[in-house]
């Protein structure tokens, strides 16, 4: 045997041996690591959602610019969205406020109408602008909502991630608030070993059903100094449906100075 496939023999089995509460203490430190590298101090981008049905063979694009920046306690962030095609989406808006108790404000701003209507917790589970993608999943998850456990080491999903080793991680709400936000009971997660991103995720509904698979791409180091990462390509599968939906981010920009003031319900509602 190899030098490498003894090392992973010996890493699975000390795995198998280790208590509970060593694989949850484990698993919640790789996630600790993997909340910090994603945790780019701010951004902006381009957008373009593509959404479609593997079964009828049909698809929807709809273009968007995106902001993100961290928040004062360098933990939650606050994101805006807004649309710019197709020409009945065009200045539609979504501001999404993380706060500290976990039920964050999603803000909907439909010009159209010249109203702003409020997501409420419970319907943020639901679809984001029609596609795959929940209001909670454009939302961060944070360690802090989350039990964890690390299940196994196994050599990372995707053709663009096979010469990588991931950690295998399951994932249990803490509590019903983060269920009823996530609208998934369970979540096992591929996290690479060598930047801690993740490349795969399969989720499970509250009926116990999986639900959706996510899988992402184009993993690239956009902050240096900091050692921050984006995933440039997220997919997104309805394991029932056969729906499915792409982002890509593209002429990304980090650290420019993104005002506060660009993260409130005033601006969600200029029209450009």
């Amino acid at each position: 045997m190899n030098e490498p496939s003894c090392s992973r023999l010996i890493l699975l089995l000390m795995l198998s041996v280790l208590p509970l509460s060593a694989r949850a203490d484990q698993a919640r430190e790789i996630m600790n690591k993997n909340e910090e590298v994603r945790k780019v101090n701010e951004f902006e981008s381009r957008a373009r959602l593509t959404t479609g049905n593997l079964v009828e063979k049909s698809e929807k694009v709809k273009e968007f610019t995106f902001w993100r920046k961290v928040q004062a306690d360098r933990i939650h962030n606050s994101t805006l969205t807004r649309f710019h095609s197709p020409a009945e989406v065009r200045n539609e808006g979504i501001l999404i406020v993380e706060n500290p108790d976990g039920k964050n404000d999603v803000l909907l701003y439909l010009p159209n109408f010249k109203k702003t209507r409020r997501v409420e917790s419970q319907q943020q589970s639901g679809s984001f602008m029609g596609s795959v993608f929940s209001y909670s999943d454009i939302a961060t998850p944070h360690t802090s909502d989350y039990r964890y456990r690390t299940l196994r080491q196994e050599k990372c999903p995707g053709a663009e991630h096979a010469q990588f080793q991931c950690h295998v991680i399951e994932a249990l709400p803490v509590n019903e608030d983060v269920q009823e936000r996530t609208g998934y009971s369970k979540s096992m997660i591929w996290v690479r070993t060598d930047n801690f991103m993740v490349v795969k995720g399969e989720y499970t509904n509250v009926q116990g059903e999986l639900f959706k698979r996510l899988e992402a791409g184009q993993i690239k180091m956009v902050d240096p100094k900091e050692k921050k990462w984006l995933a440039h390509f997220l997919s997104i599968e309805n394991l029932k449906t056969r729906d499915y939906t792409r982002l890509v981010f593209s002429n990304v920009k980090v650290n420019g100075g993104i005002p506060d003031a660009v993260f409130t319900q005033q601006n969600l509602q200029k029209v450009r």
